[in-house]
Parts: C-alpha cells; sequence; structure tokens
C-alpha cells in the first residue's frame, strides 16, 4: 500500500474544519489542518503537501495570495483547490486567474471532494 498522501487544508471555521476532518481520513490521506494564511505560510516552509484544499476568505487575508506564493516555490509542486463559500462566477474566474487547479463550492459534496483530490493527485504525479 502507498504512504498516503499529505493534504494541507487552510480553514479557520471550525465547522468546516471538522467535516474536512471527517472526509479526508483514513489510509489514503494524511489531513494537515491550518487556520489561517501564516500558520499555512509556515506549514509550508517545513513540509510539502500532495495537495493544498483553500478556503478563499481567511482571517489574515485572500486565500488566493497564497496560490500565486505556491507557485513561484518550486519545491511545491503541487495542485491547488478552492474550496469556498463564494461561489459566483466571478469567484471561479478569480480561482482560475490565481492558478488554481479546481474549485469546489460549499456546502462540500463528500463525493466531488474526493473525486476531485484524487484526479488532481494523479495529475500531478511526477512518476
Amino acid at each position: 500500500m502507498p504512504p498516503p498522501a499529505v493534504v494541507l487544508a487552510v480553514e479557520d471555521e471550525p465547522r468546516n474544519s471538522a467535516l474536512l476532518q471527517a472526509i479526508v481520513r483514513g489510509p489514503t490521506y494524511e489531513l494537515h489542518l491550518v487556520a489561517s494564511l501564516a500558520a499555512a505560510r509556515r506549514w509550508l516552509t517545513r513540509f510539502r503537501p500532495a495537495i493544498v484544499l483553500l478556503d478563499r476568505r481567511l482571517p489574515d487575508g485572500d486565500g488566493l495570495d497564497l496560490v500565486s506564493e505556491i507557485r513561484r516555490r518550486e519545491a511545491i509542486h503541487c495542485p491547488v483547490v478552492l474550496v469556498s463559500a463564494s461561489a459566483l462566477p466571478g469567484d471561479r474566474i478569480a480561482a482560475d486567474v490565481a492558478g488554481c487547479d479546481a474549485f469546489i463550492a460549499k456546502p462540500i459534496r463528500v463525493r466531488e471532494l474526493l473525486d476531485e483530490m484524487a484526479r488532481q493527485i494523479a495529475r500531478h504525479d511526477p512518476d
């Protein structure tokens, strides 16, 4: 069995964090939750995720700002999925322009999230 894929989830809402913990578990994924952009930046200096699940509205800024930082760092080559309650067409366009690989609207649908995570990780797998 392959090692679990490391997932960084940046989510400040406790209910959404609990939901992610319930969904992204088991032998397939190793979930790391942080609640701010600052915490995500610190985490990314030490670890390399297989995928980032990113909320847009965070207490210390716009989650999309982190996408460009991830894209500039060659050591972090991973998909970023925006998971946001902001699901207007303009929000999807902003996610695309920022460099997100996918967009999942809240409320999260379990199968949609797991399928998208698997698709994005497989697409970015260097092997």
